[in-house]
C-alpha cells in the first residue's frame, strides 16, 4: 500500500493572531460603510432620509429620484431657489418626495420650477445646508401642479425631473 503524500499541517492562530485578525476585520467594516451618516431610506411610512422624517397619513410614499439628463437645463443658479414652505396637511395623495443625491454627504444647490405652483413640506439637507431631498405639496389643495425640479452640484448640472405634484 502506498501512503498519501505529507501535507503539513496549517498553523493554528493563536490569541494574539486572532485579535490581529478580527480588528483588520473591524477596519475593514469601518472602511467600506464609511463614518458620515447614513442614507436612511425606510420602506414603509414614515420615510426617513438622513436624519428627517417625512411624514405621512397614506401608505406606500417613497421618493422619485432624478434623471441624469441635463439636456436643457438651465445655468447654474447662485443658491436654492425653493419654493415657500408649509406645514399644512394636504389632505389626499402623499406630499411627493424627490431624492436629488445619493446619500447623506453630499448635498445639491435646488431650483423648482414654477416655484409659485407648489409648497415645500420638508427638506433634508447634508452638514454643509445644501438639499439632499424635498417634499412637495401643491399650492392649492386638491390641485395638481406640474414642476421641473433641477439639481446643481457646485456649478455642474447634475440631473433633473418633470413631476406632477398632487
Amino acid at each position: 500500500m502506498s501512503r498519501p503524500p505529507h501535507r503539513p499541517r496549517p498553523p493554528r492562530a493563536d490569541g494574539a493572531s486572532l485579535a490581529i485578525i478580527l480588528a483588520l476585520l473591524a477596519l475593514l467594516v469601518v472602511g467600506v460603510t464609511g463614518c458620515s451618516k447614513s442614507d436612511v431610506r425606510s420602506g414603509a411610512p414614515p420615510l426617513k432620509l438622513c436624519g428627517v422624517t417625512f411624514w405621512t397619513g397614506a401608505e406606500g410614499i417613497g421618493t422619485t429620484p432624478l434623471s441624469t439628463s441635463t439636456r436643457g437645463m438651465p445655468s447654474t443658479p447662485a443658491g436654492d431657489r425653493l419654493p415657500a414652505t408649509t406645514d399644512r396637511d394636504a389632505g389626499g395623495p402623499p406630499p411627493r418626495v424627490v431624492s436629488v443625491s445619493s446619500d447623506c454627504s453630499r448635498g445639491r444647490t435646488v431650483v423648482v420650477s414654477p416655484a409659485s405652483s407648489v409648497r415645500v413640506r420638508k427638506v433634508a439637507k447634508d452638514s454643509d445646508g445644501h438639499v439632499v431631498a424635498l417634499s412637495l405639496v401643491p399650492a392649492q389643495p386638491r390641485t395638481p401642479a406640474k414642476v421641473h425640479i433641477y439639481a446643481y452640484d457646485g456649478t455642474r448640472p447634475t440631473g433633473q425631473l418633470l413631476t406632477t405634484v398632487d
